[in-house]
């Protein structure tokens, strides 16, 4: 799908991409918001406060785990395609299911593990905020769910190619 269809036609998926990507806006305008804040503190006041670059390191945790989602929507994650374009048309996509499949293999055990983390460290306090360290790890199965999302929608995308031809 091209990105001028996806503007006529916007779908939920379209909604979910939108909305990480509005959710790193809002992490990125957070960032950059706190370590000013921090360094005026720092420079002017000679002050640090000692939740500011812990609050810091977990906005930017959640921005990159989101992003990557981000990124498997718009289909911008690094790929070698040297082997893969050498192949016949017909298992270049048998390659690109393979592919789909091996990414929703990888990002289920994600969402499975990263729920097993959150739990596991919900009762953990992050040492300069006191907040519980679990909403920092749930960054990953929040992120996974949404590439799970992504790639089935790639996944059906890429098998109803094969029928239109």
């Amino acid at each position: 799908m091209t990105e001028q269809d996806r503007h006529l036609s916007p779908g939920i998926m379209d909604y979910l991409a939108r909305g990480a990507e509005a959710v790193m806006v809002f992490l990125t305008i957070c960032m950059v918001t706190l370590v000013t804040y921090q360094v005026f503190e720092r420079y002017v006041l000679h002050y640090t406060p000692p939740w500011s670059e812990e609050a810091a390191v977990y906005l930017m945790v959640w921005f990159g785990i989101i992003g990557i989602a981000a990124g498997v929507r718009r289909n911008s994650h690094m790929a070698l395609h040297f082997f893969a374009d050498k192949f016949p048309a017909g298992m270049q996509k048998g390659l690109t299911i393979i592919k789909y499949l091996l990414i929703l293999g990888y990002t289920g055990v994600l969402v499975k593990e990263g729920f097993a983390m959150v739990q596991l460290t919900m009762s953990q306090k992050s040492p300069a905020m006191g907040m519980p360290v679990g909403y920092v790890y749930l960054a990953l199965p929040v992120s996974a769910i949404l590439i799970i999302l992504f790639t089935l929608e790639m996944l059906v995308k890429e098998l109803k190619k094969g029928r239109s031809n």
